[in-house]
């Protein structure tokens, strides 16, 4: 189980709510724990769905904090998987056809990842500094 620290969320089970950073957001206490590792997890394994769940239970109110010390955000991260999923489907040693059609379900779940981040404001750092 992973350590509780400043970025991660900490359930608080009497007071029902999700206490991040300095941000107190509210939820049902039978929902999974939602932490910024958790998106972060889900960016990686383009799982839309995932990603919803995880900025409706409240995560996207800090959507564009810095995710690691070089002071990227979500969409950084995501940037930086779409392209080794490219890189990955240039490399593929299948079939003509399966290698096509893995490189057209990769770019489906990027892409519906890619809008669920966006429709909650996710930016890019385009040159931030680290907090």
């Amino acid at each position: 189980k992973q350590s509780k620290t400043d970025s991660s969320a900490r359930i608080d089970r009497e007071t029902r709510h999700l206490a991040m950073g300095n941000a107190c957001l509210h939820f049902d206490v039978d929902e999974e724990e939602v932490t910024q590792e958790k998106l972060v997890e889900a960016v990686e394994n383009m799982d839309a769905d995932e990603v919803e769940r995880i900025l409706e239970s409240g995560l996207s109110e800090i959507i564009n904090q810095s995710i690691n010390e070089r002071g990227q955000t979500i969409l950084d991260k995501f940037a930086i998987e779409h392209a080794a999923m490219l890189k990955e489907a240039l490399h593929h040693k299948d079939s003509a056809g399966h290698s096509t059609r893995h490189l057209v379900e990769m770019q489906e779940s990027a892409a519906q990842t890619l809008r669920v981040l966006l429709e909650h404001g996710a930016v890019l750092s385009a040159g931030r500094k680290p907090h």
